[in-house]
């Protein structure tokens, strides 16, 4: 019987071998598509202005890509300008908006893509190419990632952006040389701004006086915290009983208060445009003030396409101006090109207060 039971084992193992190798056979096989299909946009054309902030200005579309099974695709969308889509830093500083797994869309409202294009520091008020690249990216199952390279696709639209205001805290300058004096107002020209909400304000004021005396107030009254004279000229207080706080001029100040340490710093500046087009000469094109503006401007500055300038504050450069990779005023940056051969009226907007420093070229 033992003996008949050993022979009846070893007929059905084949059997059993087959059906388990048949079993391994049929698993799914992850596949590789050759690309993302579908890839549009709504809008080839997009011009921004506030009346369209609540409206949905522009959606992208695509298809899944066919990995052989139900795949959990990432979706990344990275927008960039077209001379930085190419070369061995190619898409390196490009915007990228990460869209929820497996979504096949993405929509903006006009507020929304117009702070996007803002953050990328694309010219306001004209018309630039924006490119709008696709990657697709696969995860295993165990959420680590895929040995299947990412899948691109890329299309090009018209954007026209407005300016947008970055709104930080703020201090409101009040004092006597204002009009009206001792009055807060939410203004160029009037407010110190932190943009990191650290505590650490910055801004540019225009004491036009020789004797300029003035508060720095948390709100547009005097119902909150008014910082005033500390133990010296370079600290502060926000004790109701501290007096006014005080600067000689005539002078066009960066003014620093740090509302932590209760220090204050004014360092005088005179701006000047300069640059390839005068051998980088710091007396060559100075800039005028408009006190009713707010804002430093030189005209007739004559440059050629390609070459680069800067504006600066000061003889010895310790205050200057360039752009960062976002195109948007940092000290001591990188120089702004000029994009295209013209003379140029070239202006210098530093009333709104740190992080909404601007300027222009036309």
């Amino acid at each position: 019987m033992k003996r008949s039971y050993y022979i009846l084992l070893f007929m059905l193992m084949p059997t059993v071998l087959f059906y388990s190798c048949k079993k391994d056979i049929g698993q799914t096989t992850l596949t590789s598509p050759s690309g993302i299909n579908g890839f549009t946009t709504t809008a080839s054309q997009v011009v921004l202005t506030n009346s369209n902030d609540s409206n949905q200005v522009v959606t992208f579309k695509w298809n899944a890509p066919d990995y052989g099974y139900s795949a959990a695709v990432t979706y990344t969308l990275l927008f960039d300008v077209p001379s930085d889509t190419s070369g061995t830093n190619a898409w390196a500083n490009a915007t990228k908006v990460t869209v929820a797994t497996n979504s096949l869309q993405k929509a903006y409202l006009g507020t929304d893509f117009n702070h996007l294009l803002n953050q990328m520091g694309l010219p306001l008020g004209s018309a630039s190419t924006l490119v709008v690249r696709l990657k697709a990216d696969v995860n295993q199952s165990t959420g680590t990632a895929s040995t299947v390279n990412p899948l691109y696709s890329t299309i090009t639209m018209t954007v026209t952006p407005y300016k947008v205001i970055l709104v930080f805290p703020k201090l409101y300058v009040a004092g006597d040389f204002l009009t009206p004096n001792w009055t807060q107002i939410d203004q160029g020209g009037w407010i110190l701004a932190a943009p990191k909400s650290d505590g650490s304000y910055e801004g540019y004021i225009n004491f036009p006086n020789t004797d300029n005396k003035f508060k720095l107030c948390t709100q547009t009254s005097w119902n909150g915290t008014n910082y005033g004279w500390g133990t010296s000229a370079t600290t502060i207080s926000g004790a109701g009983s501290a007096g006014n706080l005080y600067f000689g001029g005539p002078g066009y100040c960066k003014v620093n208060a740090d509302v932590n340490a209760l220090t204050i710093s004014y360092t005088p500046t005179k701006w000047v445009v300069s640059g390839d087009f005068n051998s980088w000469s710091v007396t060559a094109t100075p800039m005028t003030f408009n006190a009713t503006t707010n804002q430093w401007t030189a005209s007739n500055v004559s440059m050629t396409a390609g070459s680069g300038y800067k504006f600066v504050g000061d003889p010895n450069w310790n205050t200057n101006f360039g752009v960062d990779s976002k195109g948007n005023l940092a000290y001591g940056a990188g120089n702004i090109i000029v994009p295209k051969t013209g003379t140029y009226t070239v202006t210098l907007d530093l009333s709104g207060g740190a992080g909404n420093y601007t300027y222009s070229l036309k």
